[in-house]
Parts: structure tokens; C-alpha cells; sequence
């Protein structure tokens, strides 16, 4: 198996990991490896001994970033795929390891159903990181007219107040509405949306480029006075 533990050591810099600490906070273990290394890496890690490196546990965050990749894209069909998936949530503590994570992993189009199931499921968990991993990766793959409005009402009826979990349903919301604008707008009306949600998901709308000046002086007149 590849020495992956001593490649990172040599890719690591002390002042990437201070500024990575400072994205981060309270995250330890950091190294200061890039994330193209990272890549560059589990691509060595897929094409050698991949089944071997994933029974091991990380040591530190970027040999969990290397772990996510890796189950998200190794040769594998989709119901194993899951299955480490599922033994993989407990390493997620951190936005930058969900989205990396969630952005990588395959979804094939014959098993998208099953795959959609298995992380709309993850709203049931009530945990910040497990629903937040359900909605980055549904907006990283499912914003199409099958989907869209069952992931908004998810962010509608999620009532998790952890910054990182409102974080994830704002960027989510705000992806909805660049694809489709009437529906999302009608889920930011919604009395039942969180008022802080429905906020920040204004302003990253506003702060989109694919989104019209029209439409970013339309939401604006969305925001509400109360904060939750």
C-alpha cells in the first residue's frame, strides 16, 4: 500500500495549516496539505490498494478528507459504497470535510433513487453534520425538477439551530434558486422556514453571478425584520 502518512508529511505547510485552523475552528489534527495534493493522492490511493487503506482509522484531518475521498470514489457499486458511507459520517465534524466529501461521491445514474433515499434519510438523524451531509449532497446532485421541492421542504421542517447545519440549508436553498427561482421563492415565503435560514439564503442568492440584478432586488424584498 502506498505510504500515504509519509506523503502527507512531506506535502504538509505550517502556514496553510494555521490559515486551514483559522476556516476551521476547534478543528485539531490539521497538517496544512492542499487540497489538489489531497486529490492527486487518493487517485494514487484508488488505482493501488484502496480496500486495505479504508480499514484504517485517520490520524489526523487530512487523512480524513483522504478516507472521504476515497470511499467516494473507488470502484465500487453504489450499495457498498453506502455502506461506508454510513461508517464514514462519524469522521465528519467540520463543513470542509462534509462538502468535499459530498462533491466527490459517484452517483450512477441507474441507482439514483437509492442514493437519494439514503441521504434524504439522514434529515431523520437530527445530528448537525448527518444533515448537513444530506443537503450539500443533494444539492451537489439533485436540483432538478424530481427533487427540488422535496429539498426545500427538508430545510423547511429542519429545526437543528447549529451554525454549520442553517449554513448548509442557506447554500442549498440559494443553489435551488438559481435552477428554479419561482418554486424556491415560494419555500422562502413559507412562515415555516427559519427566519435566520431564509435570511442568509438571500444574501448568498444576492451574492451569486448567476443570478439577475432583477431577481437580487426581488429576494431582497424577501428578508424578514425578526431573526430566530
Amino acid at each position: 500500500m502506498i505510504d500515504y502518512r509519509r506523503i502527507i508529511e512531506e506535502s504538509a505547510e505550517p502556514d496553510y495549516a494555521e490559515f486551514t485552523s483559522k476556516l476551521i475552528p476547534g478543528k485539531t489534527g490539521i497538517k496544512g496539505v492542499r487540497a489538489p495534493a489531497l486529490k492527486k493522492l487518493a487517485k494514487q490511493i484508488v488505482k493501488d490498494d484502496w480496500e486495505d487503506f479504508l480499514e484504517e482509522e485517520p490520524l489526523c484531518y487530512e487523512e480524513e478528507l483522504l478516507k472521504g475521498l476515497v470511499i467516494a470514489t473507488a470502484p465500487m457499486d453504489t450499495e457498498r459504497r453506502i455502506a461506508y458511507t454510513e461508517s464514514f459520517l462519524g469522521h465528519i465534524d467540520n463543513w470542509a470535510t462534509c462538502d468535499s466529501f459530498c462533491a466527490a461521491w459517484k452517483v450512477p445514474e441507474g441507482d439514483r433513487d437509492r442514493i437519494y433515499g439514503y441521504f434524504a434519510s439522514l434529515m431523520d438523524s437530527g445530528e448537525c453534520y448527518r444533515m448537513r451531509v444530506s443537503m450539500v449532497f443533494r444539492m451537489d446532485h439533485f436540483i432538478d425538477e424530481g427533487h427540488v421541492r422535496d429539498i426545500l421542504q427538508d430545510i423547511v421542517d429542519c429545526t437543528c439551530e447549529e451554525y454549520y447545519c442553517r449554513m448548509g440549508a442557506a447554500w442549498a436553498v440559494s443553489f435551488c434558486y438559481i435552477k428554479f427561482p419561482d418554486i424556491t421563492t415560494e419555500y422562502l415565503r413559507m412562515e415555516g422556514m427559519d427566519d435566520w435560514v431564509c435570511n442568509k439564503s438571500i444574501q448568498k442568492i444576492r451574492e451569486s453571478y448567476r443570478v439577475t440584478d432583477a431577481q437580487k432586488e426581488f429576494v431582497r424584498s424577501l428578508k424578514r425584520t425578526r431573526i430566530n
